[in-house]
C-alpha cells in the first residue's frame, strides 16, 4: 500500500534529479534511498526514473506521476496543520447566541478581542430573546449563548453581569431624578415592555405577580430601543433592563420591589451533553477578559462569581 514517505521520497528525487543530493537532503542513506525508490516501482509495477550517466531523469510514468503527487503530498500536510489547529482551538465554528441588545452592548468588543486572538475561528452570530436562546443552546443550534440561565440539569453556566430593570420616564414625569420607583407605583402608567420570551419582561411579570399588582401595557416589542425612544418623546415609561442603557443609562430609574432591586445574573450559558469544543472555551475566555475591564460596558453590574474567576489563560 502506498504511504506518504515513500511519496515524499520519490518528489524529493525527481526534483533534485539526483540520488546523492536527494539522499542528503531526506537525511538518509544514498543506498536506502535507492531501496525506497526500488519498493515505490516495485508496488506501482511502474518504472519511474531513468539513469542519464549520474543523473535520473523521469519516465513518462513519473513525469505524469509528479504533479499529483506533489498535490497529495501538500494537502497531507494541510490536513495535519488543520488536525493540529482544530486540537488547539486556533481554527474552527463557534455559533453565539445573544439577545439584540446584548450584541450591541457587548459582543462588538468582545468579538474583535476574539478575532484578534483567534483570527482562523469562525463565528456566527443568533440572535433572539432569552426563551428561544436556552432553545438554541439545548439543540445545539448555538454553541453558547449570553443569557439568563434555567434549572436544566444539562446546561452549564459561567455568571457575567446582573440584567437589572430600569424605567425610562417620559419628559416632565413627576418620577424624573427619583433614584428609584417601586413596581407597585406603576400600576396606573401607561407601559412600553417587551413581548413575552425575554428576560427583562419574565422579570416585571414576576416583581409584578409578587408584588399583587397588574399594570397596563401600552406597547409591547422586540427592541427595548423602540420602547425608550418612545418613551423620551412622551408616549409611556419604557421597561428595560441593563443591557439596553449602554447610550441612556443617565436616564434610567431603577424599578424596585420593596426597596430591592429586581435583577437576575446573565451567563454564559452551554450544554454540557454536547462536545465543549475549545472556541467555545475560548470565546467564554476572552468574554471574562473583557467584562473584568471596567472601562467595557460601565453601566453593567459585574457578577460576584465573575469578579472571582479566574481567566484560563
Amino acid at each position: 500500500m502506498l504511504d506518504l514517505r515513500s511519496l515524499s521520497f520519490f518528489v524529493e528525487v525527481a526534483e533534485r534529479q539526483n540520488l546523492t543530493r536527494a539522499a542528503e537532503a531526506l537525511h538518509i542513506s544514498q543506498s536506502a534511498l535507492t531501496r525506497q525508490i526500488q519498493a515505490l516501482e516495485a508496488e506501482m509495477d511502474l518504472k519511474l526514473f531513468d539513469r542519464l550517466g549520474k543523473r535520473l531523469v523521469l519516465t513518462a510514468a513519473g513525469q505524469d506521476l509528479l504533479p499529483r503527487t506533489a498535490a497529495l503530498l501538500d494537502q497531507a500536510h494541510q490536513l495535519r496543520t488543520r488536525v493540529s489547529s482544530l486540537s488547539h482551538g486556533h481554527v474552527g465554528l463557534l455559533r453565539i447566541g445573544a439577545s439584540p441588545h446584548t450584541i450591541e452592548a457587548l459582543m462588538p468588543g468582545v468579538l474583535r478581542r476574539f478575532k484578534q486572538s483567534y483570527p482562523a475561528i469562525e463565528t456566527t452570530l443568533l440572535e433572539g430573546p432569552n426563551e428561544a436562546l436556552i432553545a438554541q443552546v439545548r439543540s445545539g443550534a448555538s454553541h453558547v449563548v449570553i443569557a439568563a440561565p434555567v434549572d436544566d440539569e444539562d446546561l452549564l453556566c459561567q455568571e457575567l453581569f446582573w440584567a437589572t430593570l430600569h424605567a425610562i420616564v417620559p419628559p416632565g414625569s413627576p418620577w424624573a431624578g427619583r433614584s428609584h420607583i417601586e413596581v407597585t407605583e406603576l400600576t396606573q402608567e401607561p407601559l412600553l415592555m417587551l413581548r413575552k420570551g425575554f428576560l427583562t419582561r419574565s422579570l416585571m411579570d414576576r416583581a409584578c405577580a409578587q408584588a399583587g399588582v397588574r399594570v397596563r401595557s401600552m406597547l409591547e416589542s422586540d427592541s427595548a430601543y423602540a420602547l425608550i425612544a418612545l418613551a423620551q418623546a412622551g408616549h409611556g415609561t419604557a421597561i428595560v433592563s441593563t443591557t439596553a442603557l449602554a447610550r441612556n443609562h443617565h436616564d434610567a430609574i431603577a424599578v424596585t420591589h420593596l426597596g430591592a432591586p429586581i435583577q437576575h445574573p446573565v451567563s454564559a450559558v452551554w450544554n454540557r451533553r454536547r462536545h465543549r469544543q475549545l472556541p467555545l472555551v475560548a470565546f467564554i475566555d476572552t468574554f471574562i477578559h473583557h467584562m473584568l475591564e471596567p472601562a467595557n460596558a460601565p453601566h453593567l453590574e459585574r457578577h460576584p462569581a465573575l469578579l472571582a474567576r479566574e481567566p484560563a489563560r
